[in-house]
């Protein structure tokens, strides 16, 4: 159950959800008394984790998509159980709605090498050769699946698989590496307290070099005086 304009609205979860009515809950199912909060918090969506549910669409199931190719790329989901269930309630929703998952190639290449061998051996590629596959078309592909932004994912289940269509037959997917500008639009969003106190102290700064040189003449000519 969710807010919205001080009215409690239903919130209804699928992934984690229909496997319950047949068979237990598994241990990465989180579900609690106060809020309501039931489903498999590592395939919900930032807007499904946020104050209202009332913008949920078909692209809070691409989300959940994405971390299925995430999980099949990698062997885990962006965000481990033990991580989300380190924190409570708000902390869970916290770090879906505004933390970014590694890459899966960052993810592979950081785990330990153990684990990377067996996930290899599983999708029958050599460990060495992993990383290389799944760098650049893949990532560009999940990141877009992966999207705080909704309006920034694929519109359909249809789009999504028809990029993962093209990579399989070496053609060029639709999806893109993030620019600069929106890599570094999306850091200052995360880091708003530094880059507003910076922002604050930059001008008086550049007001203090400004007047430096003017006070070193300044001081000059006092000193030729004495």
């Amino acid at each position: 159950m969710s807010v919205h304009d001080d009215k409690p609205v239903p919130k209804v979860i699928d992934f984690g959800i229909a496997k319950a009515t047949r068979q237990k809950l598994t241990e990465k199912t989180l579900f609690t008394r106060f809020n309501q909060f039931i489903g498999t918090p590592a395939y919900m969506s930032p807007e499904q984790a946020g104050l209202s549910s009332l913008d949920i669409d078909t692209r809070s199931d691409i989300y959940s998509l994405g971390v299925l190719l995430y999980e099949l790329l990698t062997g885990r989901t962006p965000f481990s159980k033990e991580e989300l269930l380190a924190g409570g309630y708000e902390e869970i929703c916290r770090v879906i709605r505004e933390k970014e998952p590694p890459k899966p190639s960052t993810r592979l290449s950081t785990m330990p090498a153990a684990d990377r061998s067996t996930i290899a051996a599983q999708r029958k590629v050599p460990p060495e050769k992993l990383g290389r596959l799944v760098r650049g078309e893949l990532d560009w592909v999940v990141t877009k699946a992966l999207e705080k932004d909704r309006t920034r994912r694929y519109e359909s289940a249809t789009a999504f698989a028809q990029d993962i269509e093209r990579f399989l037959k070496n053609e060029a997917v639709s999806a893109v590496a993030p620019s600069l500008t929106y890599r570094f639009r999306k850091m200052v969003l995360r880091n708003e307290l530094v880059f507003g106190a910076a922002a604050a102290v930059t001008p008086l700064l550049c007001w203090g070099l400004w007047l430096a040189p003017g006070r070193r003449f300044e001081r000059g000519r006092q000193k030729k005086r004495g």
